[in-house]
């Protein structure tokens, strides 16, 4: 089969060209014949140079992940991996996906959103409180504001934000496809919060399996990232990342679901894929076996 892999791109780049490396050593594997696009400065695909039988996604936020490359595969009528244009849409800005959430009784963290030179003007929640991109991925961009002098040191600009809470807590992953959950990891890291640094860079940052917690809590887990998967019309592969309230019996609170998880050697995904015993290899064929269905 002949597949084209789109990679690069302008956000989130360097995961996105890792994730593109080990996607095709796996379908070389495999036996496909494998081109790579980098959409570096792409607005728009051109249907001429994707002679192509699938496209698999590899491109992490911006045109990639928000619905616009899905919406340019479905009008050439070409099959590409992961989720449509509406759940990729909805997942990816973080102000509807979590409305949706709470209306399906998910635990979303209260927040407010807004321009962020004048939600951090005013004081609209208790310190400490994390900023973040409404679309951004790979924590980039993410802030904790501890007080006031945080605040003065920033240079404040009329991007869209959303302020929540930061909950003191442990951080999980669970993995679904299609509905079912192949499983679930901890991460362990230094920092106050799982960032771009934490996850790409730091050799500190650890992954455990399995997790120390009471079943009840992880069904809870459990269900919730089905809801957030369902709700949102996702298909495929996706990933849903939970912060454990540790100052309230582990309530689990969902922070995103994400629609193009990494799947490079330090990504979350493979990892729960492998101690599911689902080597990198087979998770990519269910992946392209998913899109041609």
């Amino acid at each position: 089969m002949h597949i084209t892999i789109l990679e690069g791109g302008d956000t989130e780049r360097e995961v996105s060209i890792l994730s593109a490396k080990a996607i095709k050593k796996s379908l070389m594997n495999l036996g496909h014949k494998v081109e790579v696009i980098d959409t570096k400065g792409i607005k728009f695909l051109d249907k001429n140079k994707l002679n192509t039988d699938l496209v698999f996604n590899a491109l992490h936020g911006g045109i990639g992940e928000n619905g616009t490359i899905q919406s340019m595969c479905e009008i050439f009528q070409i099959p590409y991996t992961g989720s449509g244009v509406l759940a990729s849409a909805l997942a990816m800005n973080k102000v509807f996906s979590k409305r949706i959430f709470k209306s399906c009784g998910i635990n979303v963290p209260e927040g407010v959103s807004g321009k962020e030179v004048e939600l951090l003007n005013k004081n609209y929640l208790n310190f400490p409180f994390i900023v973040k991109p409404i679309d951004g991925g790979s924590s980039i961009g993410i802030k904790i504001i501890h007080n006031p002098q945080d605040i003065k040191g920033l240079k404040l600009s009329n991007k869209e934000v959303i302020l929540e809470p930061f909950i003191e807590g442990r951080e999980v992953s669970v993995a679904i496809f299609n509905k079912k959950i192949l499983g679930m990891i901890e991460i362990k890291f230094s920092q106050k919060m799982y960032d771009y640094e934490a996850k790409y860079s730091n050799t500190n940052t650890k992954y455990t399996f399995p997790i120390d917690i009471d079943n009840d809590v992880c069904n809870q887990i459990y269900d919730f990232a089905i809801k957030a998967h369902d709700s949102l019309g996702c298909k495929g592969l996706t990933r849903a990342d939970f912060r454990l309230d540790t100052n309230n019996n582990l309530k689990p609170y969902i922070l995103e679901i994400n629609t193009l998880p990494g799947l490079t050697e330090h990504s979350l995904v493979p990892k729960i894929a492998k101690n599911a015993g689902i080597s990198f290899d087979k998770l990519i064929s269910m992946i392209i076996e998913d899109a041609l269905n």
